[in-house]
C-alpha cells in the first residue's frame, strides 16, 4: 500500500495542473474575446467623439476665427454751404474737400458660441453667422486730397470726422453687399474642416450648421 501513495499524489498533481491549465486557457480566451468585443463594439463613435472633442476644444480656445480680410479705398467729395431755411444755398458760402479713406476690413466667426455633436464618423459644428470683426483705417494713406475752404464757411474738424464715419459705414456696407460674409463662412468651414481632417483622418465627415441669428 505504501508504494501506491506516490502514484496517487502524482495523479493528483497532474489533475491539478491539467485543471489549472484549462482554467488559464479559458481565462486567456475570455480575455481575448472581451478585448475583441470591446474593441469592435462601436469603436468609431467613441474614438471620433472623444478625439473630435479634443480638436474642438483647441479650436474654440481661439475665441475668434478671422476668416477673410479685404482692403478698400474710398475717394469722395464732401461739400457744404449755408442755406436759407433749407430752401436754397446762400451764395459764396460753399466749401468742399476731396478725401481718400483707406482701410482693411476683417470678417470671421465667433468660436465662443460654437457647439459640436458627433454621430458615427460625422462631426457637426454649429456656428453663429459670420460678422465684421474689425475695420482698421490706414491713416498713412488716408487724408485730404484737395481742399476748397471758405472764410465765410470754413471746413471744421467735425466735418472730416463725420465724413470718416460715413466711410466706415459705407465700406462695411459695400463689403457685405460684395459677399465678404459669405466668403468668411466658406473660409471658416475650410479651415475648421482641415483641422479635423489633420487630426482624425479623411474618414471623418465634417458638416456645418449656421445659425440665422447670433446666440444671446
Amino acid at each position: 500500500m505504501a508504494s501506491l501513495l506516490p502514484k496517487a499524489k502524482s495523479k493528483g498533481n497532474a489533475l491539478l495542473i491539467k485543471i489549472g491549465t484549462i482554467c488559464a486557457l479559458a481565462g486567456l480566451v475570455a480575455g481575448i474575446a472581451g478585448i475583441l468585443f470591446f474593441s469592435n463594439y462601436n469603436p468609431k463613435d467613441e474614438s471620433i467623439g472623444a478625439a473630435a472633442s479634443v480638436v474642438f476644444g483647441r479650436i474654440v480656445k481661439q475665441n475668434e476665427l478671422v476668416s477673410v480680410s479685404q482692403d478698400y479705398s474710398i475717394v469722395d467729395k464732401q461739400a457744404d454751404a449755408y442755406s436759407f431755411f433749407d430752401l436754397f444755398d446762400i451764395p459764396f458760402t460753399d466749401n468742399s474737400f476731396w478725401y481718400r479713406y483707406q482701410g482693411t476690413i476683417k470678417a470671421g466667426v465667433n468660436l465662443e458660441t460654437a457647439e459640436i455633436s458627433t454621430q458615427d464618423n460625422q462631426v457637426t459644428i454649429a456656428l453663429d453667422p459670420a460678422y465684421i470683426i474689425s475695420n482698421t483705417p490706414d491713416m498713412e494713406n488716408s487724408g485730404v486730397l484737395e481742399e476748397n475752404n471758405n472764410v465765410l464757411n470754413p471746413i471744421h474738424i467735425e466735418d472730416v470726422d463725420e465724413f470718416q464715419r460715413w466711410c466706415i459705414e459705407q465700406s462695411q456696407a459695400d463689403a457685405i453687399e460684395g459677399g465678404l460674409l459669405d466668403d468668411a463662412k466658406t473660409e471658416a468651414e475650410k479651415q475648421i474642416s482641415q483641422l479635423f481632417y489633420a487630426a482624425l483622418g479623411d474618414g471623418v465627415s465634417v458638416q456645418f450648421n449656421w445659425r440665422e441669428t447670433p446666440t444671446d
